[in-house]
């Protein structure tokens, strides 16, 4: 399948995701076919006072995962945010979102995004 071409999109839905994190590293947001997805924003939100770390890796088929950002940081009681509005990226067909944190139901993610087909 080939991604759509978003000139022509015949439908833009927007959504947002929200689950809690684990330290395995799991998939989080898949694409499905015909779709292309605008990620909008990524945070992850420390739900504890303890510093944790996290890493975010999005997939851009055929190539593998690569760490957005890998190991960063998170104080506790705050709220990181991997991606803005303003860095927003387009995810293809069969992308994925993978993360994980340091320890385990320490923190939440929230994914953005507009599913165009």
């Amino acid at each position: 399948m080939a991604n759509p071409n978003i000139a022509a999109a015949t439908s833009i839905i927007g959504d947002t995701y929200q689950s809690d994190l684990s330290t395995a590293n799991s998939i989080y947001i898949t694409v499905p076919g015909n779709t292309v997805y605008k990620i909008n924003t990524i945070s992850i939100c420390n739900k504890t006072a303890s510093s944790i770390t996290a890493t975010v890796q999005p997939s851009f088929p055929p190539f593998a995962e690569k760490p957005l950002v890998q190991d960063i940081d998170v104080p506790g009681n705050t709220t990181l945010v991997v991606v803005s509005k303003e860095t927003s990226f387009y995810l293809p067909e069969s992308g994925r979102i993978r993360a994980n944190v340091s320890a385990s139901s320490s923190a939440t993610i929230l994914i953005s995004y507009e599913a165009i087909s």
